[in-house]
């Protein structure tokens, strides 16, 4: 087994990002889309009019890509993650 360079690991991590990203993305549009289709056949079967589709939720973006690889890096690192800290006057 090779070691990899820390670009290596950091690409790898940003891969699993996207992918676990894109999955749920996908997952949440088929649940809207069986969601509206049974919708839409209740209410032909009660002759109404379709109901307005709820649209689907956003792709996800490069930087909601880079903060979830960076919270796989975090864990991977077993960094200590990092609170808020409050200024005492």
């Amino acid at each position: 087994m090779t070691n990899m360079s820390p670009f290596e690991i950091r690409l790898e991590l940003l891969k699993m990002a996207q992918g676990m990203l894109e999955s749920d993305h996908f997952g949440k549009r088929e649940i809207i889309a069986n969601q509206y289709a049974a919708e839409c056949d209740a209410a032909k079967q009660r002759g109404e009019e379709p109901p307005k589709h709820p649209g689907y939720p956003s792709f996800p973006s490069e930087q909601e890509i880079i903060a979830k690889a960076q919270t796989l890096n975090t864990f991977v690192s077993n960094l200590p993650v990092e609170k808020s800290s409050t200024k005492k006057s």
